[in-house]
């Protein structure tokens, strides 16, 4: 009897040294969890952040594009050429006012 007690008692030990190692990684872990948690959430507001500088980059983008467009067409030489011949015709009116207001 003494012998298997002795067996029971140091298979008590080694059960309670086990249930020790359980839970202290078991606190290990909850603790590895809260942290990786955290990170997440980080992660998630600086991509959300990320999205938001994008977007503003975008309509930026899409607003210069427009502008980009709109000079070209102002500026192509066939428009450059249909306001030099309106220009023209503008100074031969004012000439032609002129010389009927002078008389």
């Amino acid at each position: 009897m003494v012998a298997g007690m002795e067996l029971d008692v140091k298979m008590l030990i080694t059960l309670g040294g086990m249930l020790v190692s359980v839970a202290s990684a078991a606190a290990i872990a909850r603790q590895q969890i809260k942290h990786i948690e955290e990170e997440i959430k980080e992660l998630k507001a600086k991509c959300n952040t990320m999205e938001l500088r994008l977007d503003r980059n975008d309509m930026t983008t899409s607003i210069n594009e427009q502008k980009l467009s709109e000079l070209s067409v102002v500026s192509s030489p066939k428009e450059r050429e249909n306001l030099v011949r309106e220009l023209e015709g503008l100074k031969k009116d004012i000439a032609f006012l002129h010389k009927t207001g002078n008389n």
